[in-house]
């Protein structure tokens, strides 16, 4: 692991930090919407989408300047927090093709130099960045495969395979793309918030990024993801998360 014991008990002391199995793996889920995978040290963000506020403002819609900067420098204090060896952008990173032509060049080097601090970055394509904007550091792809657990934006309902035995197989998926949120009622209080939703085949992370809209996990297509009887969510709310 690229952080210490000592730090890890701190975290979890705080609440602020649930730890799940999926896919034989243990993950490390922080209430600042990240995975993070000890046993290979890579962390997973999805769903930054970057100059989304930029892009609405083209719209007319009075928003300030302040998202893509806001949702850099959060990942960059968890990045220094986890060290990690790789980190898995999971899908719309950039909000549309034109993203990069709209940040500002503080932001942009920002953004540079934090794929730089890692030894390894992944740009997983999604359906507002199918393609790498230029100039950016970092390796663009498909999705990622590691054992039987394949990471990319949407889920592929037909990844069934056959196994050397002639089994049918279904691989593990990690996904973003949906940005899971629920709502929880405790002690007549209404709570609200993202969260991450677990599966026995889906791992369904929040969206990270600072202007994101939400799915409720009772929508017709959550339910159709992840049943009420088969999923497990662990909701953020005011820097902790919790088993909702």
């Amino acid at each position: 692991m690229a952080i210490s014991e000592q730090w890890l008990s701190s975290q979890v002391a705080l609440h602020s930090i649930s730890i799940v199995k999926f896919a034989e793996l243990l993950w490390l889920l922080d209430a600042r919407g990240v995975a993070y995978l000890p046993a290979l040290d890579w962390l997973v963000v999805s769903d930054l989408h970057l100059e989304k506020g930029s892009y609405l403002r083209s719209y007319g819609n009075p928003l300030p300047s302040v998202d893509s900067v806001a949702t850099l420098k959060r990942l960059q204090h968890i990045i220094s927090d986890y060290n990690p060896a790789r980190v898995i952008s999971l899908g719309d990173s950039f909000h549309d093709k034109h993203s990069m032509s709209r940040m500002t060049a503080v932001d942009r080097n920002l953004l540079c130099d934090i794929i730089k601090s890692v030894p390894c970055w992944d740009w997983v394509e999604g359906n507002h960045d199918p393609d790498l904007p230029e100039g950016i550091p970092g390796n663009p792809c498909h999705e990622i495969v590691q054992n039987n657990v394949v990471f990319r934006h949407e889920p592929e309902m037909h990844g069934i395979e056959l196994s050397t035995k002639g089994k049918v197989q279904i691989k593990q998926q990690v996904i973003g793309h949906y940005h899971p949120k629920i709502r929880k009622t405790i002690s007549r209080r209404r709570f609200s918030g993202k969260c991450f939703v677990v599966t026995e085949d889906l791992f369904i992370m929040p969206a990270f990024g600072q202007f994101t809209g939400g799915l409720d996990v009772d929508e017709e297509v959550m339910l159709a993801l992840a049943s009420k009887r088969s999923r497990a969510c662990y909701m953020l709310y005011d820097g902790t998360i919790f088993k909702a």
